[in-house]
């Protein structure tokens, strides 16, 4: 892994918007020609959002994306949801990396884990590369500010188009479209489920073309399968966070800890970033025949890295 970029000009800092699950609407199907894989997230030539799998795709680019540390600080937004608490909220998360932090590597687990640093005010998704900042999860009761109604979550990753290195993420839920449930049982949309893929995401993952895997962009309804890894999704974060890796802890966000929104600024900022959003999944609300994991399917567009919420390049589909 390399070294943070202390002197990082402005427009190398890229924000990105990864699709996260939606409600499968058949019976999951995998590419049989990639029966066992996964896909780390990158970017290709710094505005379309790609990957790189394992076996190898044709559409592989770009820059593989991980944290440059050996864990990492989150906080859920302290006003939760109406259908799930506060306390709640936070087991789940916890679980959720947990999950990902005790993967079974070929020597011992990935290393990287995952802090709780306490529930924030702020309710938006930002990253200040001047400011305190947050990685954080928040649940859209209100209404969800995105097309396309089957989206389950969506997870923001802001990072040095450079190197790579994540400077920010911060989880999406959609609680104001779809009926959250967190037991074994009567389960409608289970919130773990979604918040094991979204956190992988968070950690560096794509999704993955395999019909088993957590990383798969398709959740199966009344389902709780997507609470634990498939052997592919523990290849892919034992790729980005190898078990023997020497690489110190800092779970404290770029800038401290912030608590409240960054206020909006008048100047220049000192990054600026780039939201890239994708039609990702197999369901007709997408328009798409099958499921799509190639950097084609990605839109981008550039936006200040201060803006509230990623924009809409115009007929994004996701």
């Amino acid at each position: 892994m390399s070294a943070p970029h202390p002197n990082e000009t402005r427009n190398n800092i890229v924000k990105m918007v990864l699709a996260g699950l939606v409600v499968a609407g058949a019976a999951l199907l995998a590419d049989p020609q990639h029966a066992f894989g996964y896909c780390r997230t990158t970017t290709c030539d710094g505005d379309v959002v790609g990957s790189r799998c394992v076996p190898e795709l044709e559409t592989d680019c770009g820059i593989e994306l991980f944290w440059p540390t050996s864990c990492v600080g989150y906080s859920v937004q302290k006003d939760a949801s109406n259908q799930v608490d506060l306390e709640t909220a936070r087991a789940l998360v916890a679980q959720a990396f947990s999950t990902w932090s005790a993967a079974a590597c070929e020597v011992g687990s990935p290393s990287i884990s995952a802090e709780d640093l306490g529930p924030v005010s702020c309710d938006q998704i930002e990253y200040d590369g001047e400011s305190k900042n947050a990685n954080v999860i928040i649940f859209r009761d209100a209404s969800w500010p995105y097309d396309g109604g089957a989206a389950l979550a969506l997870t923001t990753v802001t990072y040095a188009l450079e190197s790579g290195e994540i400077r920010d993420a911060d989880i999406e839920v959609n609680s104001a479209e779809v009926t959250l449930t967190t037991s074994d049982t009567d389960v409608d949309v289970d919130l773990q489920s979604i918040l094991t893929h979204e956190t992988g995401h968070f950690l560096g993952l794509a999704h993955a073309p395999v019909a088993a895997a957590t990383m798969n962009g398709d959740y199966p309804p009344n389902s709780i399968t997507l609470r634990s890894l498939d052997p592919d999704d523990e290849a892919g974060i034992c790729a980005i966070y190898p078990a023997a890796s020497d690489v110190a802890c800092n779970s404290t966000p770029k800038n401290g800890l912030g608590d409240a929104c960054a206020e909006p600024s008048d100047g220049e900022t000192t990054d600026e970033g780039c939201s890239v959003a994708g039609a990702s999944g197999r369901t007709s609300l997408w328009g798409l025949g099958g499921l799509v994991v190639s950097a084609a399917a990605w839109l981008a567009r550039r936006q200040r890295a201060k803006d509230p919420r990623p924009r809409r390049s115009p007929g994004s589909a996701s």
